[in-house]
Formats: structure tokens, C-alpha cells, sequence
């Protein structure tokens, strides 16, 4: 793993964030506390994190366009502070890691893996993730990409199957803000502002290893506007397959549609590629932050030999994984209402936020002194 002069390309950037987004979000519910207004709430979702990426993580990459957070990090507020800052990050990437696992463990584990021992899925999952981030940036970002690909034939071929299904009624997204914004405002803040879209701060580990030219800002505002297009498309076969009471209250909607969903009794209990899309989307999930991790331990603690750090990195998230929570409905609860307000919320906006406005005002005062 070459970072120095590994670098990845607009296309692979777009599909890596594009599977990022989706993740477990593709299969566990965003915004249906909403109910039929769910699209509504990715959309604002999509929109502030748009907004906040290209406004300050862009600003602090045009800042710092060679250096990663947690370095630039010690550049704005100074080495120690700076540093026990960034191993706030590290061990913030390390956690939502595990937390990414649990969810693909639970999720194999609940749908048809009932007989197989979680820490088993876990395990294999990681031995894949730590030998593609050993191949290092340029390999994880062709891979993006031609999984991207194949997703969207998925995400195709699902929508064609809920649309030309006689289980599917559109007229199940009706009324369009029936019960008024209360209930979009109240699901959007804090959860579904923070996930998936806020976690777009882990990217910034990754800006520095761009090729010359790639416009960091614009590729990654695209890539989240799509991948909110094919989240409202999920949410549109959750309940137009499903009707709204259901699709509420089932753990995993898309899942429970799939199974369903039927076309002229000749193709039906597809649950199956809702399997393939997990894996895939939960794959660059998990590895998106634990490669995050990695490049934050080397850059904190100097290492160079960065292949050196995937295997303790691999089993701190592995353990993490299994001992965080004692069962699903735990998880749940403790991802919805807790890591959101205590951890996501001051690590993907708060300190983002101070680090622009600190860096701003040291960059202009360094401007009357180097001009006179």
C-alpha cells in the first residue's frame, strides 16, 4: 500500500461514495418515521450533507489539499490538541466500523443465516475488507467501480420488478405531506442528518489521494445526490409494495418487498438480491472506515509500513462488533438514539464547523503579515 503515490480517479471517487451512502441504509429504513413523506426527508438529508461537504470539508481541502483531517487538524489548532482531536477521530472510525458490522452480521444473521454463528460472518467479512485495503487506494477504487456498476443493474432491476408487479401501488406514497413538515422535521433531526449523509467526514481522510484535476467537491455532491435518488427508490418499494403500516414497523422493508414482489408468477421471491446488494453496499461501508482508520493511526503515530496496522485495526473492529450490543433490538436502539446526538453530531458537524472558522482566521491573518 503505496499512499504516497497511489491516487483514485472522479469515476471511482463517484462509485466508492455512491456505495458508501448506501451501505446498511439500502435495507434498514431512512426517514420512515415520516411515513409516505420518507423521500422527503432523504432528500433534505442529501441536501444539507451537500451543502455541508462542499461548504466546509471543501473549503478545508482547498485549504489543505495535501493533508488528510487528522493532520490538518494539528496544522489549525496546534500539535497536542490537535492530536488527541484526531485520535478522536481514529477510535470515532474504528467504532462506527464495528457498529457497520454488527449491522451486516445482524442483518445475514436475521434474514437467513439464523444457523450461523455471528462471529463467523464478521470474521469473513473483515479477512476480505483488510485484503482489499492491503492492495491499497488506486485497487479499492477500481473495485468501487465495477461494483457500482453491477449495483445499479440491481437497483434497476428491482425498480422494473415493483413497477410491473401487481403487488406494487404507487398510490401508497399519497398524501405528499398529509400530516404537514412536523413529522419530516422530527425524523430528519438528528438520525437521518447524520446518517448516512453526515458521515461523509470520513471521506476526508481520503480527498489528499485524489489525481490532479478531480474536483473533490463536485464528484462527491453528485455521487450523494444520486445515491439519495436510489434510497428514495427503495423507500418508493418499501411502501408501495408494502402500504406504510408495514413497511413502518419491519426491521429490514426492502427485504420483506423483495420477498413478495411477483411478476406474472414466473419471477418472484427475489429476497435474494437484496442479499447480494447488502453485501455489497455493507462491504465499502465497513471498509471505507476502517480504512479511514488505518490512515488516521499512521498519520498519528507515524507509521509508515501502513499494511502493518490492518490486521490490530481488523480485530479491534471485529471484537467491537460482537461485544458492543447484546442483541439486535439493542443495537438498534442504541445506533438511533444515542450515537447520533453523542458522537455523530459533534464529530461530523461541530468540530468540522470550529476547524473552518479557526483555519479561516489564521489564513487571514497570515495575509497582512506576508504582504508587508
Amino acid at each position: 500500500m503505496d499512499s504516497k503515490t497511489a491516487r483514485i480517479g472522479p469515476l471511482h471517487l463517484f462509485a466508492w461514495i455512491t456505495l458508501f451512502e448506501l451501505g446498511s441504509a439500502v435495507v434498514i429504513p431512512v426517514g420512515m418515521e415520516a411515513k409516505q413523506d420518507a423521500w422527503i426527508v432523504i432528500v433534505i438529508g442529501c441536501l444539507i450533507g451537500m451543502a455541508f461537504f462542499g461548504g466546509v470539508f471543501g473549503t478545508l481541502y482547498r485549504l489543505y489539499p495535501e493533508l488528510p483531517l487528522t493532520a490538518y487538524i494539528r496544522r489549525i489548532v496546534g500539535p497536542v490538541p490537535g492530536w488527541l482531536i484526531g485520535f478522536g477521530y481514529l477510535l470515532y472510525f474504528i467504532y462506527i466500523s464495528g457498529r457497520n458490522t454488527r449491522d451486516f452480521s445482524d442483518l445475514l444473521t436475521a434474514a437467513v443465516y439464523d444457523m450461523t454463528p455471528m462471529f463467523a460472518i464478521a470474521m469473513f467479512m473483515l479477512l476480505v475488507v483488510g485484503y482489499v485495503i492491503r492492495l491499497g487506494i488506486e485497487v479499492f477504487g477500481r473495485t468501487a467501480f465495477l461494483f457500482f456498476l453491477f449495483s445499479c443493474f440491481l437497483f434497476l432491476f428491482i425498480v422494473t420488478l415493483a413497477i410491473f408487479s401487481d403487488m406494487s401501488q404507487a398510490n401508497r406514497m399519497l398524501p405528499v405531506l398529509g400530516e404537514g413538515w412536523k413529522p419530516v422535521l422530527k425524523a430528519l433531526f438528528p438520525t437521518n442528518l447524520t446518517f448516512p449523509f453526515g458521515e461523509m467526514v470520513v471521506m476526508t481522510m481520503f480527498l489528499p489521494y485524489l489525481s490532479k484535476g478531480c474536483k473533490a467537491v463536485g464528484v462527491g455532491v453528485s455521487a450523494m445526490a444520486f445515491s439519495a435518488v436510489l434510497l428514495c427508490l427503495a423507500t418508493f418499494v418499501n411502501i408501495s409494495v408494502l402500504g406504510i403500516e408495514i413497511a413502518s414497523r419491519a426491521t429490514f422493508p426492502l427485504f420483506t418487498s423483495l420477498s413478495r414482489l411477483r411478476l406474472a408468477e414466473m419471477i418472484q421471491r427475489m429476497d435474494s438480491v437484496v442479499l447480494f446488494l447488502l453485501v455489497i453496499t455493507s462491504f465499502f461501508k465497513i471498509a471505507t472506515f476502517l480504512f479511514a482508520a488505518v490512515l488516521a493511526a499512521g498519520d498519528l503515530f507515524g507509521v509508515r509500513n501502513l499494511r502493518a496496522l490492518i490486521m490490530p485495526i481488523g480485530l479491534i473492529v471485529l471484537f467491537l462488533s460482537l461485544t458492543m450490543a447484546g442483541s439486535l433490538t439493542e443495537h438498534l436502539q442504541e445506533g438511533l438514539k444515542i450515537v447520533p446526538y453523542y458522537l455523530h453530531l459533534p464529530l461530523q458537524f461541530g468540530i468540522p464547523i470550529l476547524l473552518l472558522i479557526i483555519g479561516l482566521i489564521r489564513r487571514g491573518r497570515r495575509r497582512p503579515s506576508a504582504s508587508s
